[in-house]
């Protein structure tokens, strides 16, 4: 059959009906009902998703140290949890020694200090070094007596990113961020209070999580205790002890039980 035997088909009227977008109502803080666009919000190509550009709060974004029980009255003496070329001498070192030699060196870009200067924190209960020390498995940046002791023999400092800046954003260096292990990047880029936001909401936009897993949090000298949210623990009697410790230096910093923090695979608590 060849195309130009037959005449081609007569077209088909198409009827068309508009969607027409009902205004959504809703009602403010003070009661009043207020219109709403139904309209998704534009979207510039080349982008992510807006909402994974919704700003970090620092003060909702926890941090957690890591330290051994039997490092209590040093820390509760002195007042705030020290960095290591600050002063801090603990009775059961976590770190391993060519670690901390390692931090001693590693520059903190933008400043003069080095990462030893600074107290460490772990961005997530998940983190894995935390989880290696949970888990009993070996790991270079732990002491090799680490993973031998129970996880619950150990203790979280937790608090916010915004109780750890304070009032010190337009000094550079106060804090720094990094979003993956100091060893493997030999330095921390982000010291200045607007790079360290960015870099958090980087890590935090980071899909798979990987970067919350393996970065830290840097204060430079000391974490005073008055700065601290509550201690973490894994069960009542490292509670008991905590507490007795408090007590002999007059102190009321809360603390908290959770198992889930002290388990393989972590958790959350609400200060």
């Amino acid at each position: 059959m060849c195309a130009t035997c037959f005449p081609p088909p007569e077209p088909v009227a198409k009827t068309v009906t508009a969607t027409v977008r009902t205004p959504r109502m809703t009602t403010s803080l003070r009661g009043t009902p207020t219109r709403t666009s139904s309209r998704p919000p534009a979207r510039v190509p080349g982008t992510r998703a807006a909402a994974t550009f919704t700003p970090v709060d620092p003060k909702t974004v926890r941090i957690y140290h890591v330290t051994h029980v039997e490092n209590l009255a040093s820390i509760f003496g002195a007042g705030a949890i020290l960095a290591d070329t600050t002063g801090a001498e603990p009775e059961v070192d976590v770190s391993a020694p060519a670690a901390r030699e390692f931090r001693r060196s590693a520059p903190v870009e933008g400043t003069d200090n080095v990462v030893a200067d600074y107290v460490p924190f772990l961005l997530s209960t998940d983190a894995h070094v935390w989880e290696a020390l949970r888990t009993g498995s070996p790991d270079p940046r732990l002491a090799a007596s680490a993973a031998s002791r129970p996880a619950s023999d150990h203790v979280l400092f937790v608090t916010s990113i915004e109780k750890a800046v304070g009032a010190r954003t337009e000094q550079v260096g106060a804090v720094a961020i990094t979003g993956s292990d100091v060893a493997a990047t030999g330095s921390v880029v982000d010291s200045s209070w607007p790079d360290v936001l960015r870099a958090l909401q980087r890590i935090h936009s980071d899909d798979d999580g990987a970067q919350l897993a393996t970065g830290e949090f840097l204060v430079h000298d000391a974490l005073p205790l008055e700065r601290v949210l509550l201690i973490a623990v894994g069960n009542d009697r490292v509670r008991d002890r905590v507490r007795a410790v408090l007590d002999t230096f007059d102190l009321r910093t809360r603390v908290a039980v959770h198992p889930p923090y002290f388990q393989p695979g972590g958790g959350a608590v609400e200060a």
